[in-house]
């Protein structure tokens, strides 16, 4: 089953994105396409989601990012499972990529 949503998810996916999860505490890996200002919307992006950064690592390789996050989900949070996060950072990936589509524009 997680497997058919990782599926149904990557086909709308601007970027592969992994979580797991253990109480309130979660790893986030997301690759994506390299673009300047793309850390610094996501960082905030995460913190309005109610996602506190405690260690965030950057890998870059050409013109791809990896980006290890290690979160914590707060109270009052709606993200309670690795599928809904996952989803909140697709959907917050996207809305990214296009401001900085636009702001090239």
């Amino acid at each position: 089953m997680e497997q058919h949503n990782y599926q149904e998810q990557k086909q709308w996916a601007v970027a592969d994105i992994e979580v797991t999860m253990v109480d309130s505490h979660a790893n986030m890996k997301i690759l994506s396409k390299k673009k300047p200002g793309q850390l610094m919307k996501i960082v905030v992006g995460l913190q309005n989601l109610r996602l506190t950064i405690f260690h965030l690592n950057v890998t870059t390789v050409d013109d791809m990012v990896l980006y290890s996050v290690s979160i914590k989900v707060e109270e009052g949070s709606q993200l309670n499972s690795v599928d809904e996060i996952a989803a909140a950072v697709n959907r917050l990936l996207r809305t990214v990529q296009q401001e900085l589509a636009y702001q090239l524009n």
